[in-house]
Formats: C-alpha cells, structure tokens, sequence
C-alpha cells in the first residue's frame, strides 16, 4: 500500500502542479483584462485587473461625480459588460424670450433639456444651440459650455375665404411664413397686408382667392378674375368702373353674384331745346320791277318761335325718358310783306324745233279729252267758246278762262292751242286738259310747261289760281 501511494504520488505530483500554474495564468490573464470606456462619445481602451466598473475607471484615471451618468452602474461587474459608457456633466445655459436657466447635466437632446424646464416644443418652435438652429429631437455634439436658444413659433389668425386657421410660423415676414406653409397666391388673389409685414403673434390675416368675372357692357363682354367682395370692387379689376349715371346689375355696392355674371347700363343725360314754329302771315303788293308770276320780298317775315329746354336720359344709347325743364317764346311774329310781279318781259326759247316768243310760262299738269272721252255718258262736241272739240283747243277752269279766254299757247309734245273750253280741274293743281277728235286721242296725265304766245293782251292777270 505504501509502495501505492508513493508511486502514485510520483506520478500525480507533477499534473498538479502544472494545473496550478495553468490556473495562476489564468487569474492573472483574467485580472488584467483589456475593457473600452465611452467617455463622452470617445472610445478609451484600458486594461485593467479590476472586477467592477468603478475600478476600471479608477485604473482609467477617471473621476465621476454624482452628477455625471455611467453605464452600467459603476457596483456592477466588468466581466459582464462589453463597454462602459461615461458621460459627463456639461454648463447649460437655457434662454426664452421670458426667462433664462443655467445648471450642469448630461442631456444632450435639447426637447428634454426644455422639459426639464418646463417647456413642451410645438410645431414651428425653434431651437438653437450655441447660435445654430438644430432638430430639438436629435442629440447635440458635446462642448464645455451650451447655450440652448428656445424661440416658440408665432401664431397667425389667418383666414382664407371665410375659413379661418390658426398657422404657427418661426418665420420672420408673413410671406416667408405662407411659402413655408405652401400657401401660394395667384396674381389676382387680395391679401389684408403686404408679404413684406414682419410677423407678430396673433396677427390677423385675410386672404380671397380671385373668382372668375364676365362683365357684359355696350362696348363688350370681358372676362377676367377678381378677389372683390363687391360689383363694384369686381369691376375696378377688370378695368371697367362706373362713371358718372352708370350704374349696374346688380348694383356695385351689392356682393359679387355666385355666377359671377355682370351688367353695366352706360348712362347719359344731355339738355336739348326743342323749337316750334308757327309760320308767319304775308301780305302782298304789286311791284312793277318783278317779272309777271314771280315774287320778291319787300320786307321779310318772321315766324314766331317756342323754345322748350328738355332733359333727355340715354341708357346703353337708347333713350328712356325726357322731361321738360323750362319752356318760353324765342321770337314774336312778323308778317311778310311780299311783291307779285307785274313787269312783262317778253322772251324766246326753241321748243320742239319751234322758236317761240313767249311772255309767261307756266308749269301745269295736263290731261286730255275728245268728244266721246270727256267723262260723262255721252258725247260733247261743243266748247265753252262755241268751236267744235279739236285738236288745239286747250280747256281750263273757269277762272282761267274768263281771265285768258282766246289766249293763244304753246305746250310742248303737243303744239299750238288756244284756251277756248272750261273743265272741273284738279283740285290744288294749275291744270290743263287738251283736246282731241275721238280719232286722234292721245291719252295725257304729267306735268308740263305751257307757254302764252305774243302778243301781250291788253289785260294780263296777275295772279293764276
């Protein structure tokens, strides 16, 4: 059994020592193992024999305090870590446009450092650190000192066509405020204040958006859009205001229609004077230097005149009233005294390639008769004068004829006559009626020139009525 033992010994003796050497190794291995530390952001490799956190940043040569945030916590065991993270306090220094806070801490996300303060971030806050505007939700790199700027968005009252919104801006003007909000404005849209307007909290601002406009008036139709409330404001846009009487449908002080559809009545109102005249009377006299059956004026008339001033109103140039103002007489009558010729002037013409010599002339109208076509239902043969109806006897009114009876003539197209007949006449004509055999008949129904031949009678009327 001894022998056992000692032969055993023998050969175990050197295994064990060999394991506790292994083991000695592997202590010393273990305790000085190689960690990283985090500090502040930076990676730091030490190696250390430490078991705990606090000893590794011990060998580190890093001091904490309380304030300052490790992880794990500095009780727990190396072994079990990967890494160790160390951060350390840093000055803060808080600024709103109300207050100002200053103290150490770790917190590097400037939504929480504005928690802590009490300050919940909106949309549209702004948030700077150290000058530059920075996402409130993303860290911020570590420096010795921060100063964290909080800039709270400014609300806008903006009301869009009767729709109202509260818009929260960090924009200085309110144009870069809408742009940012992509609000845009067409050309024509009507905004309360100019875009250049420095922003400020609560600031009211309207916006219309331009509405489609057809204005129907006498020199057209035009389209265009306008942002007005009113016709009126619509039609200064389109460059088409009312002047003076006109007016429109609807009127311009009414809301702009839905249709958008407008009416412009031009109007316009002139003074006119208006005359009436009453012809003056005439009187007459002879005057031996007129020629026979012409007229001269020896003291001229004057008619008498009623002068009416009107006020008369056109609308789209087509007139709807007119009323009397004022009314009075412009002139008084006056009664012409006129000269009938008695001076006969013997003359000569060529007429139908006859020259004749002649001493009146009168125009007439002249018809024609025979002995069986002279109106009545039966046939005359006689005249007023007692010759037969032939050609060359030229009747007329009984006037005429107890004044010119025998009086020899000349009317073109039918020749040489002598005024020996009577006939009825027409009425309100100088008239003439020619004779004919019933075989020679020709039919007569114009005006006509009748010349009295030479010689001159000893008696000449010096009215033809």
């Amino acid at each position: 059994m001894k022998a056992f033992l000692l032969k055993y010994i023998k050969w175990f003796f050197p295994g064990a020592v060999v394991l506790i050497l292994i083991g000695a190794a592997l202590i010393y291995v273990g305790l000085h193992q190689t960690n990283t530390i985090i500090l502040n952001g930076k990676p730091v490799r030490v190696r250390t024999p430490a078991l705990k956190v606090s000893g590794a940043l011990r060998t580190a040569g890093i001091r904490v305090t309380e304030d300052d945030r490790v992880t794990p916590e500095q009780g727990a065991w190396i072994w079990e870590q990967s890494a160790i993270t160390v951060e350390t306090t840093h000055q803060t220094q808080i600024r709103t446009p109300q207050d100002s806070f200053s103290f150490q801490t770790v917190e590097r996300i400037p939504a929480n450092l504005l928690g802590a303060v009490g300050i919940a971030l909106y949309p549209q806050d702004r948030v700077l650190v150290n000058g530059v505007t920075i996402d409130p939700h993303q860290a911020f790199d570590r420096g010795k000192e921060v100063l964290l700027q909080y800039q709270p968005a400014t609300a806008i009252r903006l009301v869009i066509d009767n729709d109202e919104r509260i818009l929260y801006t960090d924009q200085a003007t309110l144009g870069a405020a809408l742009e940012a909000e992509s609000i845009a404005l067409a050309v024509h849209d009507w905004i309360s204040m100019a875009l250049s307007s420095p922003v400020r909290d609560s600031m009211l601002v309207s916006i219309r958006r331009a509405k489609p406009v057809r204005v129907t008036a006498p020199e057209g139709v035009s389209s265009g859009l306008s942002a007005g409330m009113t016709v009126g404001e619509a039609l200064l846009d389109l460059g088409l205001s009312l002047q003076h009487l006109d007016y429109s449908l609807p009127p311009d002080d009414e809301p702009l229609p839905l249709d958008g559809e407008i009416r412009v009545v031009r109007v316009n109102e002139t003074l006119t004077i208006a005359k009436e005249e009453i012809p003056h009377d005439s009187q007459y006299q002879q005057d031996p230097q007129t020629p026979l059956d012409q007229v001269s004026v020896i003291e001229p008339g004057q008619n008498a005149i009623f002068a009416t001033r009107e006020r008369v109103r056109f609308e789209n140039d087509e007139e709807v009233w007119r009323d009397a103002v004022d009314s009075w007489q412009a002139s008084e009558a006056k009664t012409a005294t006129l000269g009938y010729g008695s001076k006969i002037v013997v003359q000569t013409e060529v007429v139908d390639g006859q020259t004749l010599e002649y001493f009146r002339k009168l125009t007439v109208y002249a018809t024609a008769y025979s002995p069986c076509k002279s109106g009545v239902d039966r046939c005359l043969y006689g005249t007023a004068s007692g010759v037969p109806v032939d050609k060359g006897v030229v009747a007329v009114t009984v006037d005429w004829f107890l004044a010119m009876r025998g009086q020899r003539v000349y009317i073109p197209g039918y020749g040489y006559g002598v005024i020996a007949d009577t006939g009825g006449g027409i009425p309100g004509r100088p008239w003439i009626d020619l004779a004919y055999t019933d075989e020679t008949y020709q039919s007569w129904n114009r005006w006509t020139s009748m010349y009295f031949l030479t010689p001159v009678p000893s008696y000449v009327p010096l009215f033809l009525q």
